[in-house]
């Protein structure tokens, strides 16, 4: 048992006042001559004896147990009733696991002193480590038979005993015998419960629970771990009936009052639980987290009764007005009910008070990206990366940004920058490149534009949304038609719903003067998604057709539609095609 290192420290000391004194006590001088070599033969070997004792202790000191050992031995050769050097010995034998030895010279130290309660703590202790726990009970025992000034603190220990050797019962007396010893003891209460449970005693455990509580009235602790003994056995009325009245009496426990409120909004009594909740969320007895592990729920079932969750995130950031998960938490609550302007407050407040917080800034970035705010995502972005330099997503953010401003060689640098961060993640890289190459196209580097969709395509085959505008982008320089007609089938494959693709597709097909193909794509397309610019693209096709007729009907179609191209209104003026 741990308590017993304590013990042996002990011991070691008691064994030099023993000794001490035995040396102190010599008997008186005989005055007949004979008896003299007697005297000095007796007087020798006391000295020898407190000479290795002192030696042994010396080299203990110095943490030599070999030394040591020796220097015992032969002071037990010299005098082996002394029960101390019997118990350094065991000691150093029992720390070297040699169990046997220890064993013997343990007993004898407990037989020569049966009284002494660090030897029958040391012998039960090498017992109880050979697995001898029979035996180990038996010394505690016999020790509280011979010394009425036994310590309290070995019965704790004879009922741990109990308890492992399969022996509850006494377990229990022994934990009673403790109790009117010193009183009722926590411990010693949750032990006692623990094996009246496993007897399937419940109504005895209850009883000894709440003796605990009306013993320590001022610990909610202990109602709310009876009211969980309670619910675990099937006895939820019972545990909201006890907590009730336990607040009634004690009303300034706030964990009894989160304790209650959970099973209050179990039952859905919303109005009882928010009692008990708002003087929970008022104490700073009670931490953010387990505030938060009970708020996080609620956000998610309540929405319906948003008032009392705003009240509720309102106390937290009051009562933990320093702590940045307080403001995430009602960051999260506002988003959760679409108040995004609420939610990107309290993701700000958050940050200040925890710029380490990764998720955070992506919770900001996020939302300023959703609401357009493209000069403060870039700022966010460059402030995150002071924090998270080697973070690919927040580039992919701030060149996001940059890119809708059209400041696209701080996007391109900012993309650049990201992809270089990238480890064993090809979808990552994939999407860089993409990003890069959307960039160097609007900024007129075609070719290195394209060059960049080479290597999204490369690094992701899959990635359609690259080889979607790698393809249009061609289509409309005439370029790679052969390549990107060949890619762009593939994402039709793969995508044979979306209307965009197969726009691209068709007009990549209508490029190379393949219009037959091209109006089938085409006109699945514009009747997938009828926008100006695919309603358009099918009216050129049904002009390269020789249906002017149909085309100036689909031409007149995307003009009404919105977004066609500059060119419409004099295609229809002049019924013809134009470039």
């Amino acid at each position: 048992m741990g308590r017993s290192i304590t013990y042996f420290f002990t011991i070691s000391l008691f064994a030099i006042g023993s000794i001490g004194s035995l040396f102190a006590q010599r008997p008186e001088p005989i005055q007949d001559e004979q008896m003299t070599p007697i005297i000095d033969s007796l007087e020798l070997e006391r000295t020898n004896v407190e000479f290795l004792i002192t030696e042994g202790m010396h080299f203990l000191s110095i943490e030599n147990q070999t030394k040591a050992l020796n220097s015992f031995l032969k002071a037990h050769e010299l005098m082996p009733e002394n029960a101390a050097v019997n118990s350094k010995i065991a000691e150093i034998y029992q720390q070297s696991e040699e169990y046997d030895n220890a064993l013997f010279y343990a007993v004898n130290a407990n037989q020569q002193a049966p009284e002494n309660h660090f030897y029958a703590a040391l012998l039960a202790n090498i017992q109880t480590e050979t697995g001898d726990l029979s035996g180990a009970i038996n010394t505690y025992e016999e020790l509280y038979e011979n010394s009425d000034d036994a310590p309290d603190d070995y019965l704790l220990e004879l009922a741990a005993l109990y308890i492992y050797n399969n022996q509850p019962s006494k377990a229990l007396k022994t934990y009673d015998r403790i109790e009117n010893r010193l009183g009722i003891l926590e411990e010693v209460s949750i032990q006692k419960q623990k094996i009246l449970l496993k007897q399937n005693k419940l109504k005895e455990a209850i009883a000894e629970g709440d003796k605990l509580v009306k013993a320590f009235p001022h610990v909610g602790n202990y109602a709310v771990d009876l009211a969980q003994i309670m619910i675990s056995n099937d006895k939820a009325d019972d545990a909201v009936e006890y907590l009730t009245n336990y607040l009634d009496e004690n009303n300034n426990q706030p964990v009894a009052h989160l304790e209650l409120a959970e099973l209050l909004i179990q039952r859905n009594l919303y109005d009882q639980a928010s009692i008990h909740l708002r003087k929970a969320f008022e104490s700073e007895e009670i931490s953010l987290q387990d505030k938060l592990n009970n708020f996080v729920p609620l956000v998610k079932q309540l929405n319906d009764r948003e008032a009392l969750i705003k009240e509720l995130g309102k106390i937290l950031v009051e009562v933990h007005a320093q702590n940045s998960n307080a403001y995430a938490a009602n960051g999260d609550l506002y988003f959760s009910l679409d108040q995004k302007d609420s939610a990107l407050f309290f993701y700000r407040k958050a940050v200040e008070f925890n710029a380490s917080n990764m998720q955070l800034w992506q919770n900001i970035l996020n939302l300023e990206l959703e609401a357009k705010n493209y000069e403060k995502v870039a700022n966010y972005a460059e402030e995150a990366l002071t924090y998270f330099p080697n973070q690919p997503v927040i580039y992919l953010f701030g060149g996001t940004a940059y890119f809708s401003m059209k400041k696209y060689q701080q996007a391109i640098n900012m993309w650049k920058q990201g992809k270089n961060m990238v480890f064993g993640n090809d979808q990552l890289k994939s999407t860089f490149s993409a990003q890069m190459a959307d960039a160097l196209h609007a900024s007129k580097q075609y070719k290195e534009a394209f060059e960049a969709y080479e290597e999204a395509i490369k690094a992701n085959p899959n990635n359609y949304f690259a080889i979607n505008n790698y393809a249009y982008y061609s289509s409309l320089k005439k370029q790679n038609l052969e390549r990107v007609k060949k890619l762009s089938k593939r994402m039709i494959e793969a995508n044979p719903e979306n209307a965009t693709f197969l726009d691209t597709y068709g007009w990549v097909l209508f490029q190379m003067e393949e219009y037959d193909v091209a109006e089938k794509q085409l006109k699945k397309a514009a009747e997938i998604n009828p926008s100006g610019t695919i309603v358009e693209h099918y009216g050129d096709v049904l002009f390269k057709l020789g249906n002017t007729k149909e085309a100036l009907t689909q031409w007149q179609k995307a003009k009404e539609i919105g977004g066609a191209s500059d060119r419409i209104d004099k295609k229809i003026q002049d019924k013809q095609f134009y470039e």
